[in-house]
């Protein structure tokens, strides 16, 4: 599947994208059906649903920046690149966000 063929622009066209790869994550059922405490202990089980959903969440954030990051973990974990090693970028990308932000108002 090509992702930058479909070109999504609402949040739906986004998650209609994702489901079939996010179905097959494993914990993400479990997670989509879930919250509070539950959801909670059901992170701490799938770390890497949690983290897709983390950036599907985040897709549209308000710090243009942000955003970017987000979408570039959420494009690809649907692209099927190992979510461990998306999450390796997505970190050492959001910690040199941090920093260049720190101390911003």
């Amino acid at each position: 599947m090509s992702i930058a063929i479909l070109q999504p622009h609402t949040l739906q066209q986004y998650w209609d994208l994702a489901m079939p790869v996010f179905h097959a994550i494993p914990g993400m059922d479990v997670l989509m059906h879930t919250s509070g405490a539950a959801y909670e202990d059901a992170s701490a089980r799938y770390p890497d649903a949690a983290f897709a959903l983390m950036t599907a969440n985040n897709l549209f954030a308000h710090d243009t920046d942000l955003a970017a990051i987000h979408q570039q973990a959420f494009f690809s974990i649907l692209e099927g690149n190992a979510i461990p090693s998306v999450r390796v970028r997505y970190d050492r990308q959001m910690d040199t966000y941090l920093q260049k932000h720190l101390w911003d108002d």
